[in-house]
């Protein structure tokens, strides 16, 4: 903290799904520092569900993920020129604490640096990449340990593994069960997206890559077309996961002569509770001075032995 006491985090992350968590993390986060007086400021890589929940962006990283080893070159030489200017702008404005979300390539880039050139820094893991489930090797495993102050593990397993190669862990728990836990009802979520009662309503889930909107949005839209042609009282509802997608998926929707309804963002009534998680609040406070000493406690799930800490 500094001497204003003014608190400055930097939250890296990346790809839609990175900034969703990255956006409840910020909203957490502002929700617990209006009640202490201090003044929060959070710089992040990440995207505009990040930047409504309150934190500046220094790059949007939302739309930069790929699936194959091919497909990922186009954004190779975008995230080094970002990660250039982020660099230099975190040795210009040192932040208090580095928290890291998923993303494994380029936040081992960011977190390597900031060890260098700023290691006064606690830099933590919340939300460590799968590389633990699908790796071959422990390079990277050894990568994230070494870079890491704390790490938060979201599944036990994921805890115990990295407490295995000596990372500071701490299981807190998925973010999913604080979400679901005030999340509508089958009626209020229907009344929302205004379905009538006795609609028959089929969610259609094209994801958030370039790849899965090319290669697998035909697939499901052709899956769709033929049960629309067996149950024709039946409407689609595609969410809208960056705005970038909004015409190939309503060119495709024509094409393929669905009934459908596209949903961008989240509705007003869904987007009161999809903000609601005190435990990921209480998880991530005093983040600066105690490096996430406190951890949240997730009842519903038992507790890994020597994982769970609570304050």
């Amino acid at each position: 903290m500094r001497d204003d006491g003014r608190i400055r985090i930097f939250i890296s992350t990346g790809e839609v799904s990175g900034d969703l968590q990255g956006a409840l993390l910020v909203k957490a986060l502002r929700d617990r520092v209006e009640q202490t007086g201090l003044t929060l400021e959070i710089l992040a890589l990440g995207g505009q569900r990040m930047a409504a929940a309150g934190a500046t962006l220094l790059g949007d990283t939302s739309a930069i993920g790929s699936i194959g080893i091919f497909e990922s070159l186009p954004y190779v030489l975008p995230t080094l020129r970002m990660q250039r200017r982020v660099k230099r702008y975190l040795r210009q404005n040192p932040p208090d604490l580095i928290v890291m979300i998923d993303y494994l390539a380029p936040n081992l880039g960011i977190g390597s640096y900031v060890k260098r050139h700023l290691p006064q820094a606690p830099v933590v893991y919340y939300i460590a990449p799968q590389e633990w489930v699908w790796s071959f090797g422990a390079s990277k495993t050894k990568q994230v340990v070494e870079m890491v102050d704390r790490l938060l593990a979201i599944f036990p397993e994921e805890a115990r593994y990295y407490q295995k190669w000596g990372a500071d862990v701490i299981w807190v728990g998925h973010p999913l069960v604080d979400r679901m836990q005030s999340a509508p009802s089958r009626t209020q979520a229907r009344e929302a997206l205004e379905i009538a009662a006795d609609q028959v309503a089929i969610a259609l889930l094209p994801a958030s890559r370039p790849q899965e909107v090319k290669y697998l949005l035909p697939v499901i839209f052709e899956a769709a077309r033929q049960i629309q042609a067996k149950l024709p009282q039946v409407h689609f509802w595609i969410p809208l996961s960056l705005e970038i997608y909004r015409r190939p998926i309503e060119q495709a929707i024509q094409t393929y002569g669905l009934r459908a309804t596209l949903v961008t963002q989240v509705q007003t009534v869904l987007r009161q509770w999809i903000w609601r998680s005190p435990n990921l609040a209480q998880s991530t406070w005093n983040l600066p001075y105690s490096t996430f000493r406190r951890s949240c406690y997730i009842e519903s799930a038992p507790s890994p032995p020597g994982l769970l800490k609570t304050s």
